[in-house]
């Protein structure tokens, strides 16, 4: 299982509802439910319940730390995951959160963007860390104010007001950090760190820049119309 990031867009009156009603962060991460006439039930089923508790159990050897809750939400272990056992409950909460999107669209609701799995080494070219910092630069891509439960298994969604957001815009777009970024790419502290996709070599700083080239574009937009956001791993 990876580890994406990915950000939305919304108007004020939307972020105040989220705060109000945490579990309508949710909805903004939910893909679309597949076209009934196409939609395979049986096929993914059967898929699931094969495959799903082997790949779950991978995924947790690579990050214990979830471990607990994952076992906690499913009522299964890792262990018994890895013996091809409780494929029933990951397939019950996959669709659960299938399920959970088929609400209607929530108004206020913008443009999304996903940074994929560049989320950890873009965060760590922007401030310098692999965790949060309080600059505006260190909050663009970890930060926020946390609303919700851990619906997506790697923590709750994260919000920033339209006042958070101006401050993250205008630092992306200061002139000297284009300038800066290629030179603070060093893969090999990358990987002591051990950043989220693991791994990294000299080829990826492209990727990482494209991705921050997409970020600024989302925050400026944003920020031009007096938007917040909300963003979470899934």
């Amino acid at each position: 299982m990876s580890m994406l990031a990915n950000f939305v867009q919304v108007e004020p009156d939307l972020l105040e509802r989220i705060r109000r009603e945490p579990g309508l962060a949710e909805q903004l991460f939910m893909p679309p439910l597949p076209a009934s006439a196409g939609f395979d039930t049986d096929k993914m089923r059967a898929l699931i319940l094969a495959r799903g508790p082997g790949l779950l159990a991978g995924a947790l050897d690579q990050h214990p730390g979830m471990r607990e809750q994952v076992e906690q939400r499913l009522g299964t272990t890792r262990d018994a995951l890895r013996r091809g056992e409780g494929g029933e409950a990951v397939l019950r909460l996959m669709l659960e959160r299938l399920g959970g999107s088929a609400a209607a669209p929530l108004p206020g609701r913008h443009a999304e963007l996903s940074v994929d799995k560049a989320w950890h080494g873009l965060h760590y070219l922007l401030c310098g860390s692999d965790e949060p910092q309080p600059t505006p630069l260190g909050q663009a891509v970890l930060g926020g104010d946390e609303v919700g439960d851990n619906f997506a298994g790697y923590g709750p969604a994260r919000v920033h007001d339209r006042a958070a957001v101006a401050a993250i815009a205008a630092a992306l777009t200061n002139p000297e950090l284009d300038a800066a970024l290629p030179g603070r790419y060093d893969p090999v502290v990358m990987s002591e760190l051990q950043l989220y996709p693991f791994g990294w070599d000299d080829q990826d700083s492209g990727w990482l820049l494209d991705a921050f080239r997409d970020l600024r574009g989302f925050y400026v937009e944003a920020a031009a119309h007096g938007w917040a956001t909300v963003s979470c791993l899934v």
